[in-house]
């Protein structure tokens, strides 16, 4: 029978369906039982053993019909004719693999509806596990009803492998990034709690201000129940500060407890080698020496406090949980003590500061005294002492003599009362204004052979900052015209308004050309400061032979300059 074997050709849509079409249109068509025909079959078998694709095909049950070389190998059964009659079950596939391909086939079948680039894994004969690219479309018989499903398969395990190659990478960065991204978070943190600490801690200088501080910060840089500051003074330890966070552990803030260094293994190990010390388990540890009222620290960290070199005390944690402190923790705290050691050292210069500012101010106060006070009683008392022989000799120089002593006097009280003021600086802001300068006058008026005139307009009501900025900026200017101005009357003029204070200080001394003197010679520069320190704007005019003028205006107008 030579008739031609008439083919309905579909329509084509992409790679994947050429195979199955070709295994469509031969089960459509049918293949007849000439040597021909015969010839055709095994034309397609070898067609189909030689792509690369596994092929296969099943009957309405999911049955095997059959397959290709490739397929079968892959199946476990060895050659195409021997997969006939088998089901998913009965192949190398797991049952879950068999389960989903079954499933997959009657989706087909059922909607009559192709579906391609199925990602499956396949657990193939050899043990290899492999993922597959599947394509599954429904087969037809001449009446259109579909009567099975045909399959390819294309290995697609090298692609997967890559793609978990590259998924692991991924997870792997991603993983870094969060590692990393946490670390940096940690470390902005930690910096922000360290500059924000190093605000706190530079914002006083009071030496027990700037420990209670530091026990308040540290419990932002490090956890821990409680905590406690010893500063070093050669071999001896002082406990100067504790702090307990939790507030169970009864110790109170300050303890002023004292001992020898060399009595706690842990201070001596960290003053030795300067490093900060972690003690995980405390009663197994022969760094720590157990006591009754530390019984129930388990766990410790300690760091150094360090200037120049030298250790000059310790930051101590404690926990109630064993293994609590960590490496991290311990960089922590000795950056953190770091800081500790600038803020401790320079609250202890500032307290040496003052202690030798006052030791300057009593040295200026009883130079003072000497120079000021003890000359003009010594001169008083020489008066006191001629001055009856004097009277009964001559009572006109008598009585010239009676009123410089009693001016001497009262010199000599101004100026004790001015030393008072400076020993006690809360007087100065008790007083008005215009007294101060009223004893400023008295005081120089009985030193110097000068006439000074106070006069005060209004009352003042200035704050106590602005109080004191006057009195020393008419202290200063009162002293330049004793020591420099030549002199013989001055005038002294306080202006006082609601929210304006004036004062004007003038003398008809030989003066001076501004642009001939150095503002360092007759304390410009410090006057200076001081009406900036308050807010007030300065004015100083002179001229040779005419004498000086000072201006002080609070608070200074707009254009810097005093009125």
């Amino acid at each position: 029978m030579d008739s031609k074997i008439k083919i309905n050709t579909p329509r084509i849509s992409s790679p994947a369906e050429i195979d199955l079409a070709a295994f469509d249109l031969w089960l459509k068509n049918g293949v007849r039982n000439s040597e021909k025909d015969f010839h055709i079959a095994q034309l397609l078998q070898l067609i189909l053993d030689n792509i690369p694709q596994e092929v296969f095909w099943k009957n309405r049950d999911s049955v095997y019909v059959w397959c290709n070389s490739k397929f079968a190998i892959a199946a476990g059964v060895g050659t195409p004719d021997k997969i006939v009659g088998k089901t998913d079950y009965d192949l190398a596939w797991t049952k879950e693999q068999a389960n989903w391909f079954r499933l997959v086939d009657q989706r087909v079948m059922q909607n009559n509806s192709p579906e391609y680039h199925i990602f499956e894994p396949q657990t193939q004969a050899n043990g290899r596990n492999a993922w597959l690219v599947t394509n599954k479309m429904p087969l037809h018989d001449k009446d259109g009803n579909v009567v099975g499903i045909l399959g390819t398969a294309e290995d697609d395990s090298k692609r997967k492998e890559a793609q978990d190659t590259l998924q692991k990478a991924h997870t792997e960065l991603e993983m870094r990034v969060k590692e990393r991204t946490a670390a940096e978070r940690e470390q902005r943190n930690l910096a922000e709690a360290l500059q924000e600490t190093s605000s706190i801690l530079s914002s006083t200088l009071n030496l027990d201000e700037v420990l209670d501080r530091i026990l308040v910060a540290i419990g932002r840089v490090v956890p821990h129940e409680t905590t406690n500051i010893i500063l070093v003074n050669e071999s001896q330890a002082h406990v100067v500060r504790s702090r307990d966070q939790a507030g169970k552990y009864g110790i109170s803030q300050n303890q002023d407890e004292v001992f020898p260094l060399n009595d706690f293994p842990n201070l001596s190990s960290m003053a030795s080698n300067q490093q900060p010390l972690i003690i995980s388990e405390t009663q197994s540890n022969p760094f720590w020496i157990q006591k009754a009222k530390t019984s129930w620290v388990r766990s410790y960290l300690g760091a150094p406090i360090q200037k120049d070199g030298k250790v000059i005390g310790f930051i101590n944690l404690n926990s109630a949980t064993p293994n609590f402190f960590n490496a991290l923790h311990a960089e922590r705290l000795r950056a953190f003590a770091d800081q500790a050691a600038i803020a401790i050292n320079n609250a202890r210069l500032y307290s040496q500061a003052q202690e030798l500012a006052t030791l300057k101010e009593r040295q200026r106060l009883a130079r003072d005294l000497h120079d000021a006070v003890s000359q003009t009683l010594w001169t008083a008392c020489l008066i006191a002492d001629v001055l009856p022989t004097i009277w009964k000799e001559d009572p006109i120089e008598g009585h010239r003599n009676l009123e410089k002593l009693q001016r001497l006097t009262r010199g000599a009280l101004a100026e004790m009362r001015t030393l008072l003021l400076e020993l006690r600086p809360k007087g100065l802001v008790e007083a008005t204004l215009g007294n101060l300068l009223e004893q400023l006058a008295q005081a120089l008026m009985s030193r110097k052979k000068l006439n000074i005139t106070v006069i005060t307009e209004g009352a003042s009501q200035i704050p106590p900052d602005i109080q004191i900025g006057f009195y020393r900026l008419a202290q200063e200017s009162l002293n330049n015209i004793a020591k420099h101005s030549r002199a013989t009357t001055a005038v002294i003029n306080l202006q006082c308004q609601a929210e304006r204070v004036k004062l004007v200080i003038q003398d008809n001394g030989r003066g001076f050309e501004m642009n001939k003197i150095s503002p360092e010679s007759l304390g410009i520069s410090i006057m200076k400061e001081r009406a900036d320190t308050i807010g007030a704007a300065l004015e100083i005019l002179s001229d040779q032979g005419h004498g000086v003028c000072v201006t002080v205006v609070w608070p200074a107008t707009t254009s810097g300059n005093a009125n």
